[in-house]
């Protein structure tokens, strides 16, 4: 229950994660309890992280570079376990004043593979940098 509230806040305390890792600029790969709860979301400053609308749980592939961020995830509602039988992808675009502005409007997807594939030819999207095998 308590999970479920903190997800829909849409802000979270570093302290505690099970996973935290910087991804790129203000985000921020992180997992609450489990690493089947791994998300992407905004280091807001001051120990916080917020969703702002990116893709949630549970990211198992992501990577970035000065433009996107890229991620692939299987869907998951509350309280049943991932569906690894579905693979989302999505990227975001970055810009300068991400930190202040968030991901707002900049979020794409998702995609299946074929069409993630295509997006990657037309944009030169990065390769996925991280995988949690384990998510996979």
């Amino acid at each position: 229950m308590l999970v479920a509230l903190l997800l829909l806040a849409g802000c979270w305390s570093f302290a505690g994660f099970v996973y935290d890792e910087r991804l790129a600029g203000p985000y921020r790969l992180v997992a609450v309890d489990t690493m089947e709860q791994m998300i992407l979301c905004r280091d807001m400053g001051g120990g916080d992280c917020a969703g702002d609308g990116l893709p949630d749980e549970t990211i198992f592939a992501a990577g970035a570079d000065d433009r996107f961020i890229v991620l692939a995830r299987h869907p998951r509602t509350w309280p049943d376990p991932p569906d690894r039988t579905v693979t989302e992808y999505h990227y975001v675009i970055r810009v300068p004043d991400e930190a202040e502005r968030g991901p707002y409007g900049r979020v794409r997807g998702p995609f299946d593979e074929t069409q993630f594939e295509a997006e990657t030819r037309r944009l030169g999207l990065p390769g996925f940098s991280r995988t949690f095998e384990e998510l996979r």
